[in-house]
């Protein structure tokens, strides 16, 4: 009699635990589905004494010739229904290696119609610098390419600097004197933003780590780390490019004793795996 309970429970016991990986299947089945075709949007409430009156910036980066919805509906719908002043682009709009840019050409498109629209590249878009149709098919867009390069936008009279920079300007290789296009412009960009708000596309984070953070960037915007890929609960996202498993910088509002820092995770991935937790992101940030 002893051993028929002990198998009964036995079986009971394993029914159960079939149940509870099913169950677990399905939910992770849904959950990759709802995060790769659905857009949320994440806000953010930021101040400065530098701003006399306010800015409203839709942040966005990591399309990877995505398509949410039909011509990126989705993701045209979240930054229109929230009338932004500008428009940030942070990077890899494209995919390494791949001569396929019209998604990210039409995305550029219709983002231009609804605010004035700055992008900075990524790591997916550097083979594409040296290409002239892609610049030339960005600059027929109507947005602002911003390739370690810097512009002026107004609003009510106020002027808002606005640059975006192609990497990272102190790599070691460059030492001792840093001689290259970044640093150039960094220096440019930090001169001109002592007599303006200064906002500063860059597309890797980790760059307010090794040494941004440490200067008077009054915003940076970033990308890159895709929200860490898969975001566990109460821990974050499990890893990013250049900065490893359980990541510093992979998503949110970051803020150092000089400089503040939004990062977006992004709209989609660049390779099979799947986002977890973590579905396609738009950032309204609003500068008081």
């Amino acid at each position: 009699m002893m051993k028929q309970k002990s198998k009964k429970s036995g079986r009971k016991a394993l029914k159960i635990l079939l149940v509870l990986l099913g169950l677990f299947v399905c939910f992770l089945a849904l959950n990759i589905f709802y995060c790769s075709s659905e857009v949320v949007t994440t806000n953010y409430k930021i101040t400065s004494e530098k701003l006399n009156g306010n800015l409203k910036i839709a942040l966005l980066a990591d399309l990877h010739l995505k398509d949410y919805g039909n011509n990126n509906k989705k993701i045209i719908d979240a930054v229109e229904e929230n009338s932004p002043d500008i428009i940030a682009v942070a990077g890899d709009l494209t995919i390494l290696n791949s001569d396929k840019t019209d998604t990210a050409i039409e995305l550029l498109r219709q983002l231009t119609e609804i605010a004035p629209t700055y992008y900075a590249p990524g790591n997916h878009e550097a083979e594409l610098l040296a290409n002239e149709n892609f610049i030339r098919n960005v600059t027929e867009t109507g947005a602002h390419f911003l390739v370690n390069k810097y512009e002026y936008f107004e609003k009510n009279g106020e002027k808002i600097l606005i640059g975006g920079i192609k990497q990272y300007p102190f790599f070691e290789f460059d030492a001792p004197d840093f001689d290259n296009d970044e640093r150039h412009f960094f220096d440019d960009f930090l001169e001109q933003e002592k007599d303006s708000y200064s906002i500063l596309i860059c597309h890797y984070p980790e760059c307010f780590l090794w040494k941004f953070n440490e200067y008077d960037i009054d915003l940076m915007l970033s990308g890159h780390t895709h929200g860490g890929l898969i975001r566990l609960p109460f821990i974050g996202g499990l890893y990013a490019p250049n900065q490893g498993f359980f990541p510093k910088y992979d998503y949110g509002l970051y803020k150092s004793d000089t400089a503040t820092m939004v990062v977006t995770s992004g709209l989609a991935n660049s390779n099979f795996l799947p986002r977890i937790n973590n579905p396609g992101e738009v950032c309204i940030i609003q500068v008081n």
